[in-house]
């Protein structure tokens, strides 16, 4: 499932109306119908809801709400359009609805300035607030500067403020993935209860920082006509994660298959003032249907890890000379969780990035150990035989870059992707909506580079101690089981998917203040099954 810059989406629109032969007032009726019928399954008439008021901009996402409030007349409901332009200034296609609602004899008031607004909504106190919604169709995806005053903020303020239902078209006005929004910069953004948005998700619905979410509500995908062999290609890429990406993994294995065949994974976490973050993670590699664990713990460490697992196996050491000839032993190599931030774990980062030769897993305290020392990856990254993916959250990848934790949410896309195709790793960039992003060189491991996957799945409760540590594990426990099949691309999608699944489900039973590491990793297995059996929902419909 493809998720758009809103330029890309600008692009292909042209590209249907200029190339393919689509008029553009069929583009806009296919959005409309779609968007109308949404509302009105969302707001039914049988449920009393009767009254739309329609706040319609001069472009075509005006025309978009125009044709939205015509076709909900014709449902029975009692419509009427606020209009914020003067109708002889639109362009072709909202001037075709307009002369529609007009030729109807549709109620529209032509709205003079901000007085006269507030005028208008004084009026609106007598309708009853479980009657009426009201239809943002003021600005789409196009919006390139905060709406900070003027008569379109306070449209924007007094439509939030009203009390009433509020359905977007397209995306919440004065949203846009060209700025941030409600970030000191004192523009309003409308909060929609339900958002109806055209052909593809776009960027701004869920980022910078999953703001989007926050704004939009219920989310519909209307498909309005735009060939998805033109959505689909390589130029366009991210993708929003969904089981269709990876459900070739959940095949059953064989009946003679024994735990030779699903690979044996190497841990390199936890230390004596630590080792919860080792036990999390490895115990996390076995749930994700690797073989065999094998955990390098200390001396100090070396009953922790059975006592609380006894399924995982152990390697003590003392230092990083004892860890190195095993290497070969192991299908993939995770090190960092709970290790420390001290000399000993850059030795170990270091060697390991050297010589691991098979797929290294690098979290936690291996990134901070990076710190300053991109350059291990950079050694030479064109003559890597082995892939490399790190997965920080947004303060440890501010540690890796030099940039600010408030930077790394405000752009993860780029940076992420940015990161990825100049040292040749894959970026696992943890948060709301994990970020997957993809080296241009893939050492053999499949996938088409520089490509970008975005997850829905997770909540807030999965703010805890550990969560992040249970993701390495399962990416590391994924790996091992596929890597002989299947690419990294869809590996790490699976695992991303399945973290932030298994998260949900256990804060069914927990809720979201009670949610700790255990619960997710408890939940893995019912994960799988809910997958198995096609099970889940995603956050966004398409219809």
């Amino acid at each position: 499932m493809k998720l758009l810059l809103s330029s890309w989406m600008k692009e292909l629109d042209a590209e249907a109306i200029d190339n393919i032969g689509i008029p553009s007032i069929v583009l806009m009726e296919n959005a409309s119908r779609g968007a109308a019928n949404f509302f009105a399954a969302e707001f039914p008439r049988e449920k009393n809801y009767k009254n739309i008021i329609v706040m319609a901009g001069k472009g075509n996402n005006g025309g978009d709400g125009m044709a939205v409030g015509r076709i909900l007349h014709q449902q029975g409901y009692l419509v009427q359009f606020l209009l914020l332009f003067d109708p002889d200034q639109l362009n072709t296609d909202p001037k075709i609805n307009f002369n529609i609602i007009k030729n109807l004899n549709l109620h529209y008031t032509v709205v003079q300035n901000e007085t006269h607004l507030e005028e208008i909504f004084k009026g609106f106190n007598a309708y009853p607030k479980n009657e009426t919604v009201i239809i943002d169709a003021l600005f789409g995806t196009g919006l390139n500067s905060p709406v900070k005053e003027g008569i379109y903020a306070h449209a924007i303020r007094l439509m939030t403020e009203s009390g009433f239902k509020v359905a977007a078209v397209d995306i919440p006005s004065g949203l846009s993935d060209a700025f941030l929004p409600g970030k000191g910069e004192g523009a309003p953004v409308v909060t929609a209860d339900v958002t109806a948005t055209f052909q593809c998700l776009k960027t701004a619905h869920l980022y910078p920082d999953g703001d989007g979410n926050k704004y939009c509500g219920k989310i519909e995908i209307i498909d309005i006509g735009v060939p998805w062999e033109r959505v689909n290609r390589d130029k366009y890429y991210i993708d929003i994660i969904t089981p269709d990406s990876f459900n070739k993994l959940l095949e059953k294995p064989r009946v003679d298959a024994h735990k030779g065949d699903f690979g044996h994974a190497l841990t390199v976490a936890g230390s004596v003032d630590k080792p919860g973050a080792g036990i999390l993670s490895s115990f996390a590699v076995l749930r994700a249907g690797a073989g065999l664990c094998t955990a390098a713990v200390s001396y100090e460490n070396r009953t922790a890890v059975v006592t609380a697992h006894p399924e995982i196996m152990t390697l003590v050491y003392k230092a990083k000379e004892d860890l190195l000839p095993a290497l070969k032993l192991f299908d993939a190599v995770m090190a960092g969780p709970g290790m420390g931030i001290n000399r000993e774990t850059f030795e170990i980062v270091s060697q390991l990035l050297q010589q691991a030769g098979v797929p290294l897993v690098l979290d936690a305290d291996a990134l901070n150990a990076l710190q300053g020392e991109l350059k291990l990856l950079e050694n030479p990254p064109h003559q890597r035989r082995h892939p490399v993916i790190i997965t920080p959250h947004p303060g440890e990848f501010a540690r890796l870059t030099g940039l600010s934790s408030a930077e790394i949410r405000q752009d993860r896309i780029r940076l992420s992707r940015e990161f990825a195709l100049r040292y040749n790793v894959f970026v696992v960039l943890k948060g709301h909506h994990t970020i997957i992003a993809t080296p241009g060189q893939q050492g053999g491991h499949g996938g088409r580079g520089g490509r970008v996957f975005v997850n829905p799945t997770g909540n807030p409760g999965m703010a805890t101690a550990g969560s992040g540590d249970v993701l390495s594990g399962i990416i590391t426990g994924l790996i091992c089981r596929y890597i002989k099949k299947y690419d990294l691309e869809t590996i790490l999608q699976a695992a991303v998917f399945i973290h932030g699944f298994a998260g949900d489900l256990a804060v069914r039973k927990t809720g979201e203040i009670s949610l700790t590491a255990g619960d997710i990793s408890d939940h893995i297995p019912a994960a799988f099954l809910a997958l198995e059996t096609n099970d889940y929902k995603l956050p966004f419909n398409i219809s």
